[in-house]
């Protein structure tokens, strides 16, 4: 499976709740002041080598808890929590929480109650919490990596599906036929030219530029040869998306996904592209907000009932670049 790496239950994948709140509080000074102190303590492996909790501002504080005995680069979760300041009476609720096994990162979910009227956003609050998390990830010296759910993407599909196509290249290419230009609305490989004006965001359109190359070589892959291969792959993306097996089926199961792989990871790689809009994508925003690209799709990477309904099991993988 493409997650044979991890030992972790694949419960451990929860849906992001995502509050957005006028009057909500920035965690942003908390990332930049952690990263301060660091630079005193160089010789540290780890952010967590001397204690199992790290102040990071006058605020807030992460917690590792590790999850395979003291295999500190095992199975573990990263907690972000109001700062206590020795004081033990009362265990502080989690704003956050980040998982991982070994160097990859995974599960960025907000804990805040939605209700609430001092809820941070999801980037303000994950944003410190996961600049902690790739240090700690990368201290063997591997590269840190992120798997990103695809929340909503089954909707998306369907919504692509039920509008003729409209909002996808891709699905439009399975009901009309038809190569798909998935860089229809850019020129120069996907980006505008950067100018002198523009060098702030020398790094942001570089990571564009390469993941709509990315998008456009999965594209290519997608190749209908016939008739009969346009309406297999068609009948299969729409049962995945809906849920309702295809004519003949009385389920929706291994087959249909993988008669509809080809398609389906096509359009995932479509629909992260929306990351920056809209709502589901919120950890791959996150990710991207700390230099992550989305460099592969894991087709059925994660197989729990409801995450198959929400984005039909695929992820992405993304690099820290």
């Amino acid at each position: 499976p493409p997650l044979h790496f991890m030992s972790v239950p694949l419960s451990v994948f929860r849906r992001v709740s995502v509050a957005s709140n006028s009057g909500q509080r920035s965690f942003r000074s908390s990332a930049k002041l952690y990263q301060a102190k660091r630079q005193k303590d160089l010789f540290t492996p780890s952010p967590f080598a001397r204690r199992d909790k790290l102040n990071i501002s006058d605020e807030y504080a992460v917690q590792r808890e590790l999850r395979e005995g003291d295999d500190a680069y095992g199975v573990r979760r990263y907690l972000l929590l109001p700062r206590t300041d020795g004081d033990e009476s009362t265990k502080p609720t989690p704003i956050a929480s980040l998982n991982a096994n070994k160097h990859i990162l995974f599960g960025a979910t907000l804990h805040i109650n939605p209700n609430s009227s001092d809820v941070p956003k999801f980037q303000s609050a994950l944003g410190p919490l996961l600049d902690v998390a790739k240090e700690d990830a990368s201290v063997n010296g591997q590269q840190p990596q992120a798997l990103a759910t695809l929340n909503g993407m089954c909707s998306w599909v369907k919504q692509c599906l039920d509008e003729d196509g409209e909002g996808s290249d891709v699905i439009t290419k399975l009901i009309h036929g038809g190569q798909p230009n998935l860089l229809h609305d850019n020129t120069n490989n996907g980006v505008e030219e950067v100018t002198s004006t523009s060098n702030t965001n020398t790094s942001e359109e570089k990571i564009k530029r390469m993941s709509n190359q990315r998008i456009k070589d999965q594209s290519a892959k997608l190749i209908l040869n016939k008739e009969a291969d346009r309406i297999l792959l068609l009948d299969a993306v729409r049962a995945i998306a809906t849920g309702v097996p295809r004519p003949g089926h009385s389920v929706v199961g291994a087959g249909t996904y993988r008669d509809g792989k080809d398609a389906w990871i096509a359009l995932a790689w479509e629909y992260c592209q929306l990351a920056s809009n809209r709502k589901g994508l919120e950890e791959v925003q996150l990710y991207r907000s700390r230099d992550g690209e989305v460099t592969t799709i894991e087709h059925l990477a994660h197989t729990e009932p409801e995450y198959l309904k929400e984005a039909g099991g695929a992820m992405a993988r993304m690099f820290f670049v």
